[in-house]
């Protein structure tokens, strides 16, 4: 593959297309705790002060219809979603996991589409300690009118290494891996589009804690998170996973979405709601 010489982005097989979540660190709980005692205390200050002006200009029954509203539509303590600086999609965790796929269309850019890159893969491990197997497909946008395309594989801590499948904008891609026996991995490439498909065998000893559909900011070599590139959005279908031998959707194995976030905690990515077979989903860029 020809480098990219670029000022934002490095040659391509300089970039780790994944890595770990990024997750952004929690403050202490003391911390935590204390902030939420002052936030209770101010708003119970607040509430009082608004239920009386508002009661005396709307009335008791008007304000009792608008508090059945708030509380249908609040959020649940500890439903936050989770976010992560690299990584928008869906990840399950609980049991072991033998396999997962799916597949997706490659991302297409515009001639002046700006500098940056992803990844889209799909994987198993990583949620929840350092080994991860996984495999997809890598744009990396120069910011001068070329995009290279590559299909690739990885195993943490290694580093990603391309495989020999032809990949275009556009096409379709369908990914497997599927562990044959104990540490043992076979990873199937399709490219449904040309027709083309590839097949490799890794050993590689995975914790089997978690499978994971992902869109990714890739990494340089040093650890950098890189500029995302202009994908628009990404929609995985055919999304499936093994736990504990059963055949499952991401719904049924219980999957959770994560959204990208920029260094300000400003959404970058986010995923779109399960489709109705529970094995289908969008990335949407933000608008940024």
């Amino acid at each position: 593959m020809t480098s990219v010489r670029s000022g934002d982005v490095p040659p391509p097989w300089d970039i780790l297309p994944s890595n770990v979540p990024d997750f952004p660190a929690e403050p202490p709980l003391r911390h935590r705790r204390i902030v939420s005692t002052l936030r209770l205390v101010l708003a119970i200050v607040a509430a009082g002060t608004l239920l009386a002006v508002v009661q005396t200009v709307v009335g008791f029954d008007q304000l009792a219809h608008w508090a059945v509203s708030v509380a249908n539509n609040a959020r649940q303590p500890g439903g936050e979603l989770p976010q992560s600086r690299n990584w928008a999609g869906y990840a399950a965790t609980g049991g072991a996991f033998t396999e997962v796929s799916a597949t997706w269309s490659v991302p297409q850019f515009a001639p002046d589409s700006p500098t940056g890159a992803d990844a889209i893969w799909v994987g198993i491990g990583g949620v929840r300690g350092n080994d991860l197997i996984q495999a997809g497909t890598q744009e990396t946008v120069t910011g001068q009118g070329s995009t290279e395309y590559q299909a690739w594989v990885e195993t943490l801590p290694q580093a990603s290494r391309p495989v020999p499948l032809p990949i275009s904008a556009g096409d379709s891609i369908s990914i497997s891996l599927q562990e044959q026996s104990s540490g043992v991995w076979r990873v199937d490439f399709v490219n449904n589009t040309s027709g083309r498909s590839y097949r490799i065998m890794i050993a590689y000893a995975s914790s089997r804690s978690s499978a994971e559909w992902v869109v990714e900011a890739p990494s340089a070599r040093r650890g950098r998170i890189l500029r995302l590139d202009a994908f628009g959005s990404v929609s995985f279908a055919q999304a499936r996973t093994v736990r504990d031998g059963q055949q499952l959707t991401i719904a049924q194995a219980g999957g959770h979405p994560i959204t990208m976030i920029g260094q300000r905690g400003q959404a970058l990515a986010r995923p779109s709601a399960l489709d109705a077979d529970g094995a289908g989903f969008n990335v949407l860029q933000s608008l940024l």
